[in-house]
């Protein structure tokens, strides 16, 4: 009870009047002797909350239309320069064959087949701006060689926005922990030079990697291939001169 008080009032997908809700209704679980023994005091610096107040509708919608194996119809939110709501896609709905939802990094995602760009894309739940419309019309099924803990381990987690590819990384020992945290505890690994180990891991080559790589500050090194190599100096490049 009390680790699941500590989620519901830590979760980033929430508003901040639905945690205390939902931390209300947890409490009434128990009794009203032991009520107050779950008074938490979990402190989460800066966490920033969400503000869609139609989140579990939202992500009941979506659930329903995977069991039923029906598509969605949504549109999508951003945000501009003024911090002011606006849609993408020109306000145009997005049209998906949702194949499942992904917990990661306190916020949930949508994954599934986006029939307009012919691809498979991720969404984040909380910017999504109504509960999405359950259309008459089947869902495409998932493909039998798409896998939900490869796709999350390999494209999820550095973004979908290139196909991922083998990327050879010299590391020291001490950022162990991060890269497993990053690409999951079945890496191969090998001794490299004294210190350090060598991994080859699949990821997507964009920003995001590359700012993952940098946030190390030299303790994380790509070595191969070398057209990532150069991707990533060129990116170094880039943010120097500008």
């Amino acid at each position: 009870m009390k680790l699941l008080i500590d989620a519901v009032e830590s979760s980033r997908f929430m508003t901040e009047s639905q945690s205390k809700s939902l931390t209300e209704k947890l409490i009434t679980l128990t009794s009203d002797t032991n009520a107050g023994k779950f008074k938490r005091n979990l402190h989460v610096p800066g966490r920033v909350k969400s503000e869609n107040k139609q989140i579990f509708y939202i992500v009941d919608s979506i659930n329903e239309a995977i069991n039923s194996g029906k598509r969605i119809s949504f549109q999508y939110i951003d945000y501009n320069s003024r911090t002011k709501e606006v849609l993408r896609n020109k306000g145009n709905a997005y049209t998906i064959s949702p194949y499942s939802l992904i917990w990661n990094g306190d916020y949930y995602y949508l994954v599934g087949y986006y029939h307009e760009k012919d691809d498979i894309r991720t969404f984040r739940v909380d910017r999504i701006k109504a509960q999405p419309e359950i259309l008459e019309v089947a869902a495409d099924p998932v493909p039998e060689d798409f896998d939900i803990t490869r796709y999350t381990r390999e494209v999820f987690r550095m973004y979908d926005t290139e196909e991922p590819v083998p990327v050879t990384l010299v590391c020291e020992n001490e950022v162990m922990k991060g890269v497993l945290d990053a690409f999951g505890m079945d890496i191969k690994v090998k001794r490299a030079e004294k210190g350090h180990f060598q991994t080859t891991v699949m990821a997507c080559t964009s920003p995001t990697f590359y700012g993952w790589v940098f946030q190390w500050e030299g303790r994380v090194r790509i070595t191969a291939p070398e057209v990532v190599v150069q991707a990533y100096a060129a990116l170094a490049r880039k943010v120097l001169r500008e």
